[in-house]
């Protein structure tokens, strides 16, 4: 297998790298990024970190998404591209693999561009290739949780998708960001979206703010509907069963939450140009490059000490009419299960059921990933792994719970220090 990671000297797309080239079967790696230079570098330092099981030779290019001819001449190399660049160039880097016959996967494209992205799937099907837009920690793995939650249920009724970040990290820059910067002042500025009622609606980012208690070492966070991708896709996924209502809500560390809160209530996260005596600036764009100063004054990374808990709850009913002995059965029950276990038969009883799928994530042992880095980046290279191993086999744009399969995709997620419970509780209703 040849892959190509876009954006790979980033702050996601440098693990996308290191798991590639720990993993058997991959024969050669492409770091391809904005700055040439970066991009080397990350490649001679996931080379000389390759592990045991690494057989990938590993290159570094200077490659712009922007540059359409230099782009496909770089695809027309490799089976899979995985795009972990702004989601602002999905939509240039799909359309020159439809073209090339690449395979694509990404981590996501807040809601509006996803939706951009499922309208190419005619030109992937004919190519005869697959893309599998949004395929990080949230959304990607959520959205395979998403599916697997509700196997058993013949209806379902809600899906709530909940982030909770703890960070105990040490750190000297005022705004320690966990991710892209540009994608999280979206996700506290844009308006979010969300479906109630069987329709999709505006919201304010960051509204309908309420204190969830998620497993520890995460504990007690406050979180808020931002702009997300499972939000375009799990209704649809869904549709047939008569979903009524889906969102998702994050949520941060107390101080980072006032500090960003205190950032958009500025209007420091405004995208259009402010006039000074000086001449225009958009302050953004002012933003992210003090930010960016900030990080790199701050001095060299030290060992992360954070967590990410991660769950998604449906709530539906489970196949079978209700009975009269369905009934009589206690109120409430609760079963735990692997997420691999086989699904049980029907429930005769047609009773109303809530399942709760979890995982919460520490960083890496040896890596020095932090927990952010090791689900965001990890489950773009499992999946481009299974679409240039057969594993998945369907062309088209496919979201995550529509083609990851479950079973072989939570295994993979274990064998790297992530693991996903299901908790099934059911009541009786008359």
């Amino acid at each position: 297998m040849r892959a190509l990671v876009l954006g790979g000297a980033g702050a996601m797309g440098r693990w996308t790298i290191r798991d590639l080239t720990e993993s058997d079967g991959v024969d050669e790696v492409v770091v391809a990024d904005l700055d040439g230079q970066r991009a080397r570098e990350t490649a001679g330092w996931a080379a000389a970190h390759s592990g045991s099981n690494g057989t990938a030779r590993v290159q570094g290019m200077s490659l712009a998404a922007g540059d359409p001819e230099a782009l496909r001449r770089a695809l027309d190399k490799v089976d899979v591209v995985v795009n972990c660049a702004w989601h602002a160039t999905n939509l240039p880097v799909m359309e020159a693999c439809a073209d090339t016959a690449t395979h694509y996967v990404d981590l996501g494209g807040l809601f509006h561009t996803t939706r951009r992205q499922l309208a190419l799937h005619d030109r992937f099907v004919a190519a005869g290739v697959t893309a599998v837009p949004g395929m990080g920690a949230s959304p990607g793995t959520t959205n395979v949780m998403a599916g697997l939650a509700a196997r058993k249920l013949a209806t379902v009724e809600a899906v709530e998708v909940r982030l909770g970040i703890a960070d105990f990290t040490r750190s000297a820059a005022p705004l320690p960001v966990p991710y892209a910067v540009h994608t999280l002042l979206d996700e506290f500025s844009v308006p979010a979206m969300v479906f109630r009622g069987g329709r999709w609606a505006s919201v304010p980012a960051m509204s309908e703010q309420e204190e969830l208690d998620f497993p520890a070492p995460v504990g007690r966070v406050r979180v808020g509907h931002t702009l997300h991708s499972e939000v375009a896709t799990l209704p649809l996924h869904f549709a047939d069963r008569g979903v009524q209502s889906v969102s998702f809500k994050a949520g941060f560390p107390p101080d980072f939450m006032d500090r960003m809160a205190l950032l958009t209530g500025l209007g420091l996260t405004a995208t259009e140009p402010v006039d000074l005596p000086e001449g225009k600036v958009v302050p953004r764009e002012l933003l992210v490059q003090l930010i960016s100063v900030t990080l790199d004054r701050a001095g060299p990374d030290v060992q992360p000490d954070d967590a990410e808990a991660i769950w998604v709850r449906v709530r539906g009913r489970r196949a079978g009419p209700s009975s009269p002995e369905a009934r009589e059965a206690p109120s409430s029950a609760e079963a735990r299960e692997a997420p691999g276990d086989p699904a049980p038969a029907p429930d005769p009883g047609g009773r109303a059921a809530e399942v709760l799928a979890e995982c919460v994530v520490r960083p890496h042992p040896t890596w020095q990933a932090a927990s952010g880095q090791l689900d965001t980046g990890v489950p773009p290279s499992i999946v481009a792994q299974f679409l240039a191993n057969g594993v998945i086999d369907r062309p088209g744009v496919h979201p995550p719970e529509e083609v990851v399969p479950p079973g072989p995709y939570f295994s993979e997620l274990a064998r790297r220090f992530m693991e996903v419970s299901l908790v099934t509780r059911t009541r009786v209703t008359g």
